[in-house]
């Protein structure tokens, strides 16, 4: 079963399907934390060891997995790929204990890094380097929609019936994805074949370390506070089920204007952006818990924080695939894996201060002080882009 000849938009749009999957499989569990918990009979922290089991999987297994599959045609590669994500969110529906669940998530997370590698790479070799970074945000598209709409239904879903039906619905738009990338994705090798040797020489270009340390570092201050977004907005704003998937729609919807912005952003201003992103929420961070006790406030707060949040992963990415000729493979993979490792460390270090101070407010001052570490990195960065661009301009006059 295959469409002939379909256009790139379309294939886009597939790929886009199975990123909204695999986005909505991330993050879906932080919006029933309290309802796994409740189910287990385990602390709302403890749960939230979900998140930072399946970011630590996608770290170590992005990178491995695409390297085994790099020299391979993308379609078998794909399809293999969204069926083991189909099969693991399955199991994760049918987890009869905590144990089983957080293997089908490790398991589901196996996949994460090496579909989005094979995937973005994909999609950029189908259009002109101009429009890299709107292929990218499209590829962050599938993300950014699964925030703005699966993340809030699912966690309506989690109160009115059970966190088992958002991974029943998972598992189901996995299918859907599979079907779509048989019947859309040709089936033809790389352009060009990558030499392994060659792909490791990625990690020669200093922007491109810039750009996994910026990651690293800066992102985890999103995911400080995010991971437990769902029982901070119950514990401060005071919403019930009804609040809490208004307030989780707020940033996705905030999501997808950030990522939208970002994939129009030049490839010169990328950095000089990333930074302004970075101030912004920086800002967004440090007056969340004073105003999210009103209702009103804490929505707005939200949609701020979303579009923040998800405005720098286009440019980042971009800036990473520009930077590495000759292994834009492997590093997409470890830029997928980068981010993930910021969601774990996030997700750890979340834990650790709601454990140590049983406050909710003291995840957003962690979060602001990480992402200044990121800010200070890019702020390095561009000095160092000025700095070469002086340079060249020197050597050449």
């Amino acid at each position: 079963m295959s469409i002939k000849n379909p256009s790139v938009k379309f294939i886009i749009f597939v790929l886009m399907i199975c990123t909204f999957s695999i986005g909505y499989t991330e993050y879906a569990v932080m919006g029933i934390l309290t309802s796994i918990a409740n189910d287990f009979h385990i602390q709302v922290s403890s749960a939230g060891l979900l998140v930072t089991a399946y970011a630590a999987s996608v770290c170590l297994t992005g990178p491995l997995v695409t390297i085994i599959s790099v020299k391979l045609p993308r379609k078998p590669v794909l399809l293999g790929l969204m069926a083991i994500f189909t099969l693991s969110n399955l199991m994760s529906a049918l987890a009869p204990n905590f144990a089983v669940l957080a293997i089908s998530r490790i398991l589901s997370a196996s996949i994460h890094g090496a579909f989005f590698a094979i995937a973005m790479v994909f999609a950029s070799e189908m259009v002109p380097p101009e429009k890299r970074a709107a292929a990218a945000a499209s590829m962050n598209g599938g993300l950014t929609v699964a925030l703005m709409l699966g993340v809030p239904f699912g966690s309506y879903l989690g109160d009115v019936l059970n966190w088992r039906a958002v991974f029943s619905i998972i598992t189901a738009l996995g299918v859907i994805g599979f079907l779509g990338l048989m019947a859309a994705v040709p089936n033809r090798k790389p352009k060009v074949i990558p030499m392994l040797m060659n792909e490791w020489g990625v990690f020669k270009h200093k922007q491109v370390l810039f750009s996994f340390a910026i990651t690293i570092l800066g992102y985890s201050g999103v995911f400080i506070a995010y991971t437990f977004i769902e029982p901070i907005l119950r514990h401060s704003a005071g919403f019930s089920t009804v609040g809490i998937t208004g307030a989780l729609f707020a940033y996705g919807l905030g999501g997808v204007a950030g990522n939208f912005f970002a994939g129009k952003v030049p490839l010169p201003l990328l950095t000089r952006t990333m930074i302004g992103v970075m101030i912004g929420l920086i800002g967004v961070l440090a007056v969340f818990p004073y105003i999210a006790i009103y209702p009103a406030a804490a929505i707005v707060a939200t949609f701020l924080f979303g579009a923040c949040a998800f405005g720098t992963p286009p440019l980042l990415q971009t800036k990473v695939i520009s930077s590495s000729e000759g292994g834009t493979t492997i590093a997409a993979a470890v830029s997928v894996s980068a981010f993930n490792l910021a969601n774990a460390l996030g997700a750890w270090i979340g834990g650790m201060i709601l454990n140590g101070t049983g406050s909710y407010s003291w995840l957003f001052a962690g979060g602001a002080l990480m992402t200044a570490c990121g800010l200070v990195l890019s702020t390095f960065a561009h000095l160092s882009e000025k700095k070469s661009v002086y340079e060249y301009q020197v050597n050449k006059g």
